[in-house]
């Protein structure tokens, strides 16, 4: 059986990333899991990778290239039209969000207070498109 296609997390929190990271780790064991820390980081590797992502989880909110404008770049590839993408932002305005699908994002997660991830909606986004939507 082959490795699945690893899942990238991008965000700008070092704290945020080692959380997200531990979390699909223990829920999703068979995934590679790539940190980037900005997304310019991540459209830097993404031709790199020896795999398409399964999925990406990206910050809205980091410094220089932003993750609405990492998103347009990315769909802007025909290579990633079809890879899943999850925004996560602690601003969860209705602009905010439609915002986000209007660019191209499969989904939406709010990041919970101060920053911390909500394991249970996490695990079901990650769910969702890692095995129940292919």
């Amino acid at each position: 059986m082959s490795t699945p296609r690893p899942i990238c997390l991008v965000d700008d929190s070092d704290d945020y990333l080692v959380l997200l990271q531990a979390l699909l780790n223990r829920q999703f064991p068979a995934y590679p899991i790539l940190l980037f820390r900005s997304g310019q980081a991540l459209l830097d590797q993404l031709p790199q990778l020896n795999k398409k992502p399964s999925l990406i989880l990206l910050d809205r909110h980091m410094p220089g290239l932003d993750g609405h404008q990492t998103l347009l770049i990315i769909r802007a590839q025909s290579t990633y039209l079809r890879t899943p993408i999850v925004m996560m932002s602690a601003d969860a305005s209705d602009q905010e969000i439609q915002s986000c699908y209007g660019a191209g994002a499969n989904s939406f997660l709010k990041k919970s207070y101060a920053g911390l991830p909500i394991p249970d909606a996490i695990s079901l986004i990650c769910r969702y498109w890692l095995e129940l939507n292919q």
